[in-house]
C-alpha cells in the first residue's frame, strides 16, 4: 500500500535547486518543497512522495539528473523521482544513510556521449562524517544504482563534500581536519593527492556550503555565515572574495554575516549580507564585488531565495499564500545595470564596445594531431590598451595560442580587432588514457563590472575521437558475387571449422597448442561479406577514415593484425633486414604481459618503430616484420589452405587518429 508524504527541507533557510540545462525547471526547498517547470511564473503544488515506504519526509539534498529525474535524499536515503509523475524509486546500492547528493550537469550537447557521462555521474555522501569511516556512493547511470567509492585518510579528518570535476578528469573532496582547517584533494581510488593549502573554517562544518558554479570552468565558491572564499581552478588555489573600494577587505564586513549567495554560468556572483545589502561581482581569475546601495533588500525572510534570471538580473523569490491547493510565488527583480550606475565608488566604464566569438557554448573534439581554430572579435574604446585573454582548465593537456590583428573600422570610427586562437594538444601530454574535457574561456583582461552584458566566451574541447569518426575496410565482394557463399549463408549466421593444426586457443599464435578442431559461427550481419583472397597472392587490407558518411582519407598509418581465433598459418612477406633496431612482433609483445591478450598487447601506447636507433639492437634480421602500412611493400602471405580467417586490425601509429 502506497503512502503520501509532503516533503520539507530540513534547514530553517530555504534554498533554490536549479536545472541548469533547462533553466525553467527548479525546486524551491523550504518548510514545503515546490517544483516548477516555468521558473515559478505559475502557482506550484507541493512535491509529495508517493510510494511504499513510510517516511517522515525530511529532505536534506536534491539534484536534477538526466531524463527528467530528480535525486532526492529523504530521511537519509536517496530516491529517484520522475518529474511530473507519481513515480518514486529508492536507488540501488546505497547501504548507509547519507546527507547530500552531488552532481554536475553537462549542458553543451546532451546527446554527446562524453557529456552524458558527466551528467550521469552522481555522488552520495554523509557530510561531516569521519573519513576513515566514510562511505561515498558513486553512480554512473544518472542516479539509478550506486557502488561504493573508497576514500583514503591518514589522519582524523572529516568529509565536507565531494564533487565531480570533469575538466581535470577527477573528483575532488573538501576535507576538514581536527584543527578546523580544510583543504581540497583528489578523491579517486588511484589519486588522493592534495590540491590546495589548508584554510581555517569560520563556522561549523554543517554551515559550510560549496557552490560548484555552472559552466564547467572549475569555479568553486566556499561560504558560511562568516566566510566567502573562491577557487578559480577546481580547488587548487583558494582566495577571499574582496570588496571593491575597501582595500584588502574580504566579505563579510565586520559585524555582519553572509545571508545568501547566487551565481550563474556567465560568471556573475551576488552576495547578500545580514543587513540586506547586495554585493555584485564577477568570477574570473580573481573574485571582487562592489556594494550596491543600502536597503535594497528590506525583508530578510528565511523563505527568500536569490538567483540570476536569463537576462543577468538579480531576482529574489518567495512563496505567497496558498490558493486552491497551489502556491503562487512572489518575485522582485533588481536591475543590475541600473544599480551599477549608482555605486560608490563609481564603476569604471566598460572599455569595450563589442566582444563576441564564433565558438561560445560549442563542443569541439581534437583528435590526435588535430587542432581547433577560434575567433573573437572586439572593439575597444579609443586609446584603450585593452586585450582579451584565453585560459584553459586543463593546461597539462591543451595549449591556446593567441594572435591579435587589426580587422577593420566600425561606422563610428572605432578600430575592430580579431583574436585568432589556435587550440591544440600539448605534444608532451601524450595519448590520453581516456577522453579528456577542457574548457577554453576568452574573457576581458581585468574585466570591469560595467561590462555586465559582455559575457566570457566559452568553448568545450574534448581530446579524443570525434563522434561518428571510424575506420572502414575497403572490401571486394568477389566472394559474395561469384557464388562462394549461398544466399542463405549471407542472410544468417553460418558455421565453419578451424582444424586444430592451424590455431592456438590461447591466442598466443603458437603451433600444436589445440587439442581439437574449433567450430566458429560467422555473422554476416556483424562482419559483412568476406573478402576472397588467393593463397599465392600476398595480401594487405586497405582502410579508409570516415567522418559519418563523409570520406576523409586513406589510412596511411602503421597497423598490426591478428586472427581473432588464434590462427597462425600465415606469414609476412618482409623481414627485419631493413630495420636499425629489432622490430616488435606478436610473440614479444604478448610475452610482456602478465595475462597475455592480443587485444591489448600491441597498441599505440607501446608501439616503437624499428628505425629507432635507441631501440634494442638488431639481433635477428631474418625475423618477420609484422607491421603493415599502405605505403610499404609488406604483405600477409597465406599458406595453401582453404578456409576462413577473421582478422582484427589495430592502428599503432601514435600520431594518427584514435578512431576504430
Amino acid at each position: 500500500m502506497n503512502t503520501n508524504v509532503f516533503l520539507r527541507y530540513h534547514k530553517d533557510t530555504a534554498v533554490l535547486v536549479r536545472d541548469y540545462c533547462d533553466k525553467q525547471k527548479a525546486l524551491w526547498m523550504g518548510n514545503v518543497i515546490f517544483y516548477t517547470d516555468n521558473t515559478f511564473e505559475d502557482a506550484s503544488v507541493p512535491l509529495v512522495y508517493e510510494g511504499q515506504y513510510n517516511l517522515d519526509g525530511n529532505v536534506s539534498s536534491a539534484a536534477f539528473v538526466p531524463q527528467s529525474h530528480l535525486v532526492v535524499v529523504i530521511d537519509g536515503f536517496a530516491f529517484l523521482h520522475l518529474l511530473n509523475s507519481p513515480y518514486w524509486t529508492q536507488v540501488q546500492g546505497q547501504t548507509h544513510p547519507v546527507t547530500d547528493v552531488s552532481t554536475l550537469q553537462c549542458c553543451i550537447d546532451e546527446k554527446d556521449l562524453n557529456c552524458k557521462k558527466i551528467s550521469n555521474t552522481v555522488l552520495l555522501y554523509n557530510k561531516g562524517s569521519a573519513m576513515d569511516n566514510q562511505e561515498v556512493f558513486l553512480s554512473d547511470n544518472g542516479g539509478y544504482s550506486y557502488i561504493t567509492l573508497p576514500l583514503t585518510s591518514s589522519t582524523k579528518e572529516f568529509l565536507g563534500g565531494i564533487y565531480t570535476m570533469p575538466t581535470i578528469s577527477s573528483m575532488v573532496a573538501l576535507v576538514v581536519g581536527e584543527d578546523k582547517r580544510f583543504y581540497f584533494r583528489h578523491a579517486t581510488p588511484k589519486d588522493s593527492s592534495r590540491l590546495s593549502d589548508t584554510y581555517p573554517l569560520k563556522d561549523n562544518l554543517g554551515e559550510v556550503q560549496v557552490i560548484q558554479v555552472a559552466g564547467m570552468r572549475g569555479h568553486l565558491v566556499i561560504w558560511s555565515p562568516h566566510m566567502v572564499l573562491y577557487s578559480p581552478n577546481n580547488g587548487l588555489v583558494i582566495v577571499p572574495v574582496l570588496e571593491i573600494g575597501e582595500e584588502n577587505r574580504s566579505l563579510p564586513p565586520p559585524g555582519l554575516t553572509v545571508w545568501g549567495i547566487a551565481t550563474a554560468d556567465t560568471g556573475v556572483i551576488a552576495v547578500i549580507t545580514s543587513d540586506g545589502v547586495l554585493y555584485y561581482g564577477r568570477l574570473s581569475l580573481e573574485a571582487a564585488v562592489i556594494k550596491f546601495p543600502k536597503n535594497i533588500i528590506n525583508d530578510m525572510s528565511s523563505q527568500l531565495v536569490p538567483f540570476f534570471d536569463k537576462y543577468g538580473d538579480f531576482v529574489m523569490l518567495q512563496p505567497a499564500a496558498m490558493v486552491y491547493r497551489a502556491v503562487p510565488f512572489q518575485t522582485f527583480k533588481i536591475n543590475v545595470q541600473e544599480q551599477l550606475s549608482q555605486t560608490t565608488p563609481a564603476v569604471i566604464p566598460c572599455p569595450v564596445e563589442r566582444f563576441s566569438g564564433n565558438f561560445d557554448g560549442k563542443l569541439f573534439y581534437i583528435d590526435v594531431g588535430g587542432f581547433v581554430k577560434m575567433i573573437v572579435v572586439y572593439v575597444p574604446i579609443p586609446l584603450c590598451p585593452f586585450f582579451p585573454v584565453a585560459t584553459v582548465t586543463n593546461a597539462e593537456a591543451l595549449i591556446a595560442t593567441e594572435t591579435i590583428v587589426e580587422d577593420g573600422v566600425t561606422p563610428e570610427g572605432y578600430k575592430t580587432f580579431r583574436m585568432d586562437i589556435d587550440v591544440r594538444q600539448l605534444p608532451e601530454a601524450g595519448i590520453p588514457q581516456k577522453e579528456v574535457l577542457s574548457t577554453v574561456t576568452v574573457d576581458l583582461m581585468e574585466r570591469k563590472l560595467s561590462c555586465n552584458n559582455l559575457n566570457p566566451q566559452k568553448a568545450y574541447v574534448i581530446i579524443g575521437c570525434p563522434p561518428l569518426r571510424q575506420i572502414r575496410v575497403i572490401r571486394n565482394t568477389t566472394a559474395c558475387t561469384r557464388g562462394t557463399f549461398t544466399e542463405e549463408q549471407l542472410q544468417d549466421d553460418f558455421s565453419y571449422t578451424i582444424p586444430k593444426e592451424v590455431y592456438d586457443p590461447e591466442l598466443h599464435f603458437n603451433p600444436n597448442m589445440a587439442k581439437e578442431d574449433l567450430t566458429v559461427k560467422y555473422s554476416y550481419t556483424d562482419f559483412l561479406c568476406p573478402m576472397l583472397v588467393y593463397h599465392d597472392i600476398p595480401w594487405r587490407p586497405t582502410f579508409e577514415l570516415w567522418q559519418g558518411d563523409t570520406f576523409v582519407e586513406i589510412v596511411k598509418a602503421d597497423f598490426v593484425m591478428f586472427e581473432i581465433h588464434g590462427m597462425h598459418n600465415y606469414r609476412y612477406l618482409q623481414t627485419a633486414k631493413k630495420c636499425v633496431s629489432q622490430p616488435q612482433d606478436w610473440n614479444s609483445m604478448l610475452a610482456n604481459q602478465i595475462n597475455p591478450d592480443p587485444n591489448t598487447a600491441w597498441t599505440r601506447r607501446n608501439y616503437r618503430r624499428c628505425n629507432d636507433y635507441n631501440g634494442p639492437p638488431l639481433t635477428n634480421p631474418n625475423a618477420e616484420y609484422q607491421v603493415l602500412n599502405q605505403q610499404s611493400k609488406n604483405r600477409i602471405v597465406f599458406s595453401n589452405y582453404n578456409g576462413m580467417y577473421t582478422f582484427k586490425a589495430v592502428v599503432v601509429d601514435p600520431t594518427y587518429s584514435t578512431a576504430t
